[in-house]
């Protein structure tokens, strides 16, 4: 697969659509610096993500990328409270204010229970906290990979009402990806994948928006 182009504005909310198996993961991956391109470059925030190497990606990362799973990948056996604060040490915001941001960005996002396990939480208020992690930072992007697969369609409106709030408070851009058409309506900008990407045999497609 490969993409010839894809930009996205500072506070810009993007859905990536696609079938399963078609590459969304992978793309974001890329974008985040978990893996490396054969070619090309990615850009965020002005830094060429894959200039950087070892450590000093890690903690880009930390700072300028947040990421939202369809799992939560919580850290099993921490508290709401703690996993916000685990992502808040890749922060250049000062140790004195991490509790206070966590405790209040989590409040804002609607979890009762802060130090709580995560694990004794709804699937719901998992999330939330999913989401007050990806976001504890300031990045200028959030990846939110096929976040609401696994919720049915009442609780996937309000995580998504969640994940799109939050991101809009933090001025973060968005780039979501799923394969349900009803995330469509929800985006003032969507695109395929199989539109903007060319793949072996294809010729070069355009992009649509």
């Amino acid at each position: 697969m490969q993409l010839p182009t894809l930009e996205i504005g500072a506070g810009e909310q993007v859905l990536l659509t696609g079938g399963s198996g078609t590459g969304k993961s992978t793309l974001l991956h890329l974008i985040a610096g978990l893996i490396d391109p054969a070619e090309g470059r990615v850009e965020i925030a002005g830094q060429s993500v894959h200039a950087l190497a070892g450590a000093k990606r890690d903690l880009f990362r930390g700072q300028h990328v947040g990421m939202i799973f369809q799992t939560f990948h919580l850290l099993e056996g921490f508290t709401a409270r703690e996993n916000v604060l685990a992502a808040l040490m890749f922060s250049s915001i000062p140790p004195r204010e991490h509790d206070q941001r966590a405790a209040d960005l989590l409040a804002r996002l609607g979890v009762q229970r802060i130090d709580a396990a995560a694990g004794e939480l709804s699937v719901g208020q998992q999330q939330r906290v999913a989401v007050a992690r990806a976001v504890a930072c300031g990045p200028a992007l959030v990846l939110a990979d096929e976040p609401t697969a696994s919720l049915d369609p009442e609780n996937a409106a309000r995580a998504m009402d969640v994940i799109q709030s939050a991101c809009r408070d933090q001025n973060a851009a968005l780039l979501c990806t799923s394969h349900d058409p009803s995330m469509v309506a929800r985006f003032p900008r969507s695109l395929a994948l199989e539109s903007i990407a060319t793949f072996a045999g294809e010729s070069n497609p355009q992009e649509a928006r």
